[in-house]
């Protein structure tokens, strides 16, 4: 696999670890009575969907192979192009909400003195290992973890280590729940203080994250698409 392939997955991964919307879906889900053996059907339930996604991407290329009696580059460039162009207008769209004073106020989903807890966050504090193993493959960056696949498929590897690749890559994208799952099994008793703090931080920060994610994400992708076609 060529460093410029390495060095993808390694942004790609970087990005979907610091994903706020996972961070605090994990966090709900230490937080249950559970905690520590859900999160870890969490982590299994996210490495699953991460290596199947990867797979159905090297099938396709795979199937592009075949057809076009080639390699499948130029599918999976095209696969990179769209997915940086609609990470590029995902974040144009939301910049454009914020100068407009659209954006949702930060963490209005969230319980507070007075106000009934979200129906969502019930059923994730009473969810046992399914649940969580259902959830935690709900909640990818999608975007991300598709241009994963695409990427490992434009590769030269053989079928076993791609799919090695790919069970790599979906570990990695684990580290930061995989911190929080580490903090839970050494002090179960301030799960729930821990929550608190994420969820205020993640509420006061998200918009820019997210922000800097999508347009970083989105060039990457984009240019490599494209220097990819033109070269």
């Amino acid at each position: 696999m060529h460093e410029g392939t390495w060095g993808t997955l390694l942004i790609l991964a970087a990005t979907a670890a610091v994903s706020p919307f996972s961070i605090v879906a994990f966090s709900l889900v230490l937080a249950t009575d559970r905690g520590p053996r859900n999160g870890l059907a969490f982590i299994a339930g996210w490495i699953t969907t991460v290596v199947g996604i990867c797979v159905v991407s090297l099938v396709v290329g795979g199937a592009a192979e075949v057809s076009d009696g080639g390699a499948p580059s130029d599918v999976v460039l095209g696969i990179e192009i769209a997915l940086g162009a609609v990470l590029l207008m995902l974040w144009v769209r939301g910049r454009l909400r914020a100068h407009a004073g659209l954006a949702a106020p930060v963490a209005a989903d969230t319980a507070g003195p007075g106000r009934a807890e979200p129906a969502w966050r019930q059923r994730i504090g009473t969810m046992r290992a399914p649940g969580a193993f259902v959830l935690g493959g709900a909640t990818q960056t999608w975007p991300v973890m598709i241009a994963a696949g695409a990427e490992i498929a434009r590769s030269d590897l053989a079928t076993g280590s791609a799919v090695a690749a790919s069970v790599a890559f979906a570990v990695l994208t684990t580290t930061g729940i995989a911190v929080l799952e580490v903090l839970a099994w050494r002090s179960p008793e301030t799960a729930a203080a821990r929550l608190l703090r994420i969820e205020d931080y993640v509420a006061r920060r998200r918009d820019t994250v997210i922000s800097w994610i999508t347009l970083l994400a989105g060039l990457w992708l984009l240019g490599r698409g494209v220097s990819g076609l033109l070269g």
